[in-house]
This record gives structure tokens, C-alpha cells and sequence, in this order.
């Protein structure tokens, strides 16, 4: 159905807001390319920027006593001079990521083939951080944390065969 707004103010951050939402970064390329080097040999590779992921920021508690209402937890209490903490307002560092890959074919019998793989992923070890934290009330606030996801790891070798048949 329509969503009508309440006929009285309500107290922010409960009310209407406009804001860039999580997923808005502004700048974002992505570059590969595959190239075939003598002797059978493949080399590829990966270059990835992002400008900056933003990230839901709040104070860190239930200040209006709302029980968890949307955008409740952005309100700051009086002792931390009151008002509401900026939606969406931590813009993570930008990433850069460059992945390479050296492959060699070999035919073994018939079809049967076995490719060799040497990958890199993240080759100049770029700091990429995926987390940070959100929480204003906290000491670390705006400071990048561990992200598990391949994505924001340091340099890393990996080394694999695929066999065909």
C-alpha cells in the first residue's frame, strides 16, 4: 500500500531523510585483459579501483528508547552534546587491487590436457579495508577492521594444476 507520513513531527532521526545510501561509491574501474606470450604461455590479469564504499554509521545505543526503530540508533544522548550522527556518513579508502595470472597448457594423450597456475592477488599489497567501525561512541570510530573476504587480504600466491579430459 501507500505509505502516508504522520500528521505531527516526529523527533530525528525517525523522520524523513534523503542521504547517499551504503551502495553509493562514485568512482569505480575495472581493467583486464588476457594476453598469449610465447611458448604456449598465458599471462592475465586483474585491475580493480573502488573510490570509497560508504559505510551506516550511529552512535551506539537505543537513546530514544524506541526499542531498535530504523535510523533510532543514530540519535546522540545529551552527555555526548546531543543531536543525530550524519546518515551513511564513514567513506571507506579507496581499494586497489591488482591480480595476475601465468598459465601454461600442456597435452598430455588425445584430449586429455593438464594447465599449470601461478596467481597473484593483490600483487603490490595494497592496505584494502572492507569494515570499519561504525559506531561513534566507540574509541576506535571510523578505523578500518579485519575483513575475511578474499577482496581486502594482503599479497597471496596460490599455485594449482586443472587437468582436462
Amino acid at each position: 500500500g501507500v505509505m502516508n507520513p504522520v500528521p505531527f513531527a516526529v523527533r530525528d532521526p525517525l523522520g524523513a531523510e534523503y542521504g547517499p545510501a551504503v551502495t553509493d561509491e562514485r568512482h569505480r574501474a575495472i581493467f583486464n585483459g588476457i594476453w598469449e606470450l610465447r611458448y604456449g604461455f598465458q599471462l592475465s590479469g586483474l585491475y580493480f579501483y573502488g573510490s570509497g564504499a560508504r559505510f551506516s554509521t550511529a552512535y551506539g545505543g537505543d537513546v530514544l528508547d524506541t526499542g531498535g526503530t530504523q535510523g533510532a540508533d543514530r540519535a546522540r544522548p545529551a552527555s555526548a552534546g546531543g543531536g543525530v550522527v550524519p546518515r551513511n556518513d564513514l567513506v571507506g579508502k579507496a581499494l586497489h587491487r591488482v591480480d595476475l595470472r601465468l598459465q601454461k597448457r600442456f597435452a598430455l594423450r588425445g584430449r586429455v590436457t593438464v594447465d599449470s597456475l601461478v596467481e597473484v592477488f593483490n600483487l603490490f599489497n595494497h592496505e584494502n579495508y572492507g569494515s570499519y567501525v561504525t559506531l561513534e561512541s566507540n574509541a576506535n570510530y571510523r578505523r578500518p577492521t579485519f575483513n575475511p573476504a578474499t577482496a581486502y587480504q594482503p599479497r597471496m600466491l596460490q599455485l594449482g594444476f586443472r587437468f582436462a579430459f
